[in-house]
């Protein structure tokens, strides 16, 4: 990850809130508070300020989670110690990281894989998949090229997408085509698609974002 985007979310991390809001997607809700999970193992990547971690060592999961940002990691060791949760948390680059075989019942990569550079991408994506136990679920979301911030990289002079992009749109590496995420896991049963352009109040100006959201899970 680029040291500008590292720096950036830092900043957005060191503020007394969490940055993002604390409130989930509601596939990955429902689909989770319908399981017992309890004592199975996570990797959340890219975790950002924990709010996935979080939710699931409620639920009983073993988690680890890991970001380059310490600012992020720092908030969610803090909110785990004050909620009685016990969560590995790490500051490591997904760069750095070894996927080993068969490691995790659950991987989450929440808006992780279009934060990175095409070969890097590409790595991880074989490294999730390798690193997931036959049977195991993946959660992954991403941001899709309907996303305004893709459209005003298309177009730079285009000041009305401007107005309704992300704050952070600036520490996107790469935009999702359509039904994308689902061909790269296309070797996996898929649980759960979706594919929309949503309005986000959870930070910054109010903007919308291209979503894709895929659950799956690992023959």
């Amino acid at each position: 990850m680029k040291d500008g985007t590292i720096k950036k979310f830092d900043s957005v991390y060191g503020s007394n809130d969490c940055y993002y809001g604390v409130k989930l997607r509601q596939e990955f809700t429902d689909f989770f508070n319908q399981k017992s999970i309890s004592g199975q193992t996570v990797l959340d990547l890219g975790c950002g300020e924990g709010r996935y971690s979080l939710f699931m060592a409620k639920k009983g999961c073993d988690v680890v989670a890991i970001d380059r940002s310490s600012e992020g990691i720092e908030k969610l060791k803090k909110q785990a110690g004050h909620q009685g949760l016990s969560i590995s948390a790490e500051v490591i680059d997904i760069e750095d990281f070894i996927f080993e075989e068969n490691q995790f019942d659950i991987i989450i990569a929440a808006t992780v894989l279009d934060h990175l550079s095409d070969e890097l991408r590409l790595r991880t994506i074989n490294g999730i998949k390798k690193a997931l136990k036959p049977g195991g679920t993946i959660y992954i979301n991403v941001f899709t090229v309907n996303d305004p911030g893709c459209i005003q990289n298309q177009n730079t002079t285009d000041a009305k997408s401007s107005s309704n992009v992300s704050d952070t749109a600036e520490c996107m590496e790469y935009y999702f085509e359509p039904d994308e995420l689902t061909s790269v896991f296309r070797d996996f049963n898929i649980l759960y698609y979706y594919e929309g352009l949503e309005p986000d109040l959870s930070h910054g100006r109010p903007h919308n974002h291209g979503w894709a959201c895929l659950l799956a899970c690992k023959p």
